[in-house]
């Protein structure tokens, strides 16, 4: 499927669906506290038909396939409707013969409360949910050979034997094949037995941790991709690499390389490298590359950690992913649970990042229909590719969650400004009136209608780079 069709099945399979699930959300917390529900709607007016009644509610179907919309009683989608077109409502209701309706202006302020914040609940609900279901069937793993990279002198690793390039297999019997699995296992341990090959020969060492003072180094730095034709590749560099040092300067971080390289743009630089159990020197030159503003060699890194309870800094090589199933639901939902708790702080995250420079604006900047399209489209082709739907699934919790937050927003015409009003009425003991609240609301929508059409334009003329996700 070209890119094009690709992202129209995005918008339906994701961005539709989860509209409908912020508006049922809504729906179903208005029926929990008894006020009726004239309409629920897929899509947005004008309606196409109805498509049947069920107690006091219609369900139908609309021409503008723009997700769905509750309408309460007394309530006009964003805003309170005035005593004047009340009138319209209660004539629907005589003609449904509807008993004793109950309007948004009966419910009181907490009720509101509840029937507003109902909605971004539900996109956080179906979020953990579907971080659940990734964790108990979809989720991929990077694992691969547990590395010491270096064994610093006079440390219980040393003691213990332990030598560069040695692989750790297993702890106190425990299959390891990730760094969080090796360092979980060797956590708050007196004694540590490792299962470890060298040279294809299999033995056991025994550590015993201890408290390892080291100067400033923290970790170094693994390659795990090369981008073509960049510095890096031109200079020979392989993925599994670790650089250990810079012109003879030992690193301490992954940082340390990255701030290093942009302050030597078109200068050579020596990298000393380990690779396998050789330590060589590779000589490379940091330029500009195409459509960035700093110099790089074109490298993805990630950090080779000390153990400083060992005294030893190690890496996962050979790495590839693997697709696991969760042991157990208990397992699923923790995986899940801590899946969803980490997605929420990176959203909440981000302008700290930004603002850093740890992430660049074009992967901060906001994005409209057209662009989370275009995203969804990138990551139903990777599902394709890796007969794996983790990616789209992954990529529709991250929305529902940008949903949820989006709307808890204290600006008016959203929930969240919707919910400031309500905190208003109960500090000053009294409503605002609806025409008030109503222009605010207006406002609001028509600020928040003209900052959509800017952001769908700059989705259109300028698309976000999808390889940068």
């Amino acid at each position: 499927m070209n890119d094009f069709v690709l992202a129209a099945l995005s918008f339906f399979i994701v961005l539709i669906p989860l509209v409908i699930i912020h508006e049922l959300g809504h729906f179903f917390a208005a029926k929990s506290v008894g006020v009726t529900v004239l309409e629920f709607g897929i899509g947005i007016p004008p309606r196409a038909l109805v498509l049947f009644r069920k107690g006091d509610t219609i369900y139908t179907l609309n021409w503008i396939p723009l997700g769905g919309f509750v309408r309460p009683y007394g309530e006009d989608f964003v805003r309170p409707k005035t005593e004047e077109e009340m009138k319209e409502d209660r004539a629907e209701i005589e003609g449904r013969h509807i008993e004793n309706p109950k309007s948004v202006f009966e419910a009181g302020p907490w009720e509101r409360i509840w029937f507003l914040f109902a909605g971004p609940l539900a996109n956080f609900i179906a979020a953990l949910v579907l971080f659940i279901v990734i964790a108990g069937f979809f989720q991929p793993y990077e694992i691969g050979d547990i590395t010491m990279i270096e064994i610093l002198p006079g440390s219980p690793a040393e003691t213990a034997g332990l030598e560069a390039g040695d692989v750790v297999t297993h702890v106190d019997g425990q299959k390891v094949e990730r760094l969080e699995e090796f360092e979980d296992a060797i956590e708050d341990k007196d004694s540590i037995e490792l299962t470890i090959k060298r040279g294809g020969e299999t033995q056991t060492l025994t550590v015993t941790p201890a408290p390892f003072q080291t100067s400033d180094v923290k970790e170094k730095v693994q390659i795990v991709n090369i981008e073509e034709d960049a510095p890096a590749h031109e200079a020979g560099l392989e993925i599994d690499d670790v650089v250990v040092a810079v012109d003879d300067q030992s690193l301490t971080d992954v940082d340390m390389l990255v701030d290093y390289t942009k302050e030597h743009e078109d200068i050579p630089i020596d990298l000393t490298i380990q690779r396998a159990d050789e330590i060589i020197h590779i000589e490379v030159t940091p330029r500009v590359l195409d459509g960035e503003d700093v110099a790089r060699i074109g490298i993805q890194i990630a950090p080779a950690p000390l153990d400083e309870t060992i005294g030893a800094v190690t890496a996962t090589r050979d790495l590839h992913t693997e697709v696991r199933k969760a042991d157990n639901v208990a397992e699923a939902i923790q995986t899940g649970s801590g899946n969803f708790v980490r997605a929420i702080g990176v959203i909440f995250y981000a302008p700290v990042m930004l603002i850093r420079g740890d992430i660049e604006a074009e992967q901060a900047r906001p994005a409209g229909p057209v662009a989370i399209s275009q995203m969804g489209g990138k990551f139903i082709k990777e599902s394709q590719e890796e007969s794996n739907p983790y990616p789209i699934l992954g990529f529709a919790a991250i929305i529902s969650i940008a949903l949820a937050v989006t709307n808890l927003l204290p600006i008016p015409a959203l929930d969240g400004g919707r919910i400031l009003f309500v905190v208003i009425e109960l500090l000053r003991g009294k409503p605002i009136s609806p025409e008030r609240e109503g222009v605010v609301h207006m406002i609001g929508m028509l600020f928040l209608l003209s900052l959509m059409v800017v952001i769908v334009f700059f989705d259109i003329v300028k698309p976000i780079d999808l390889s940068s996700f």
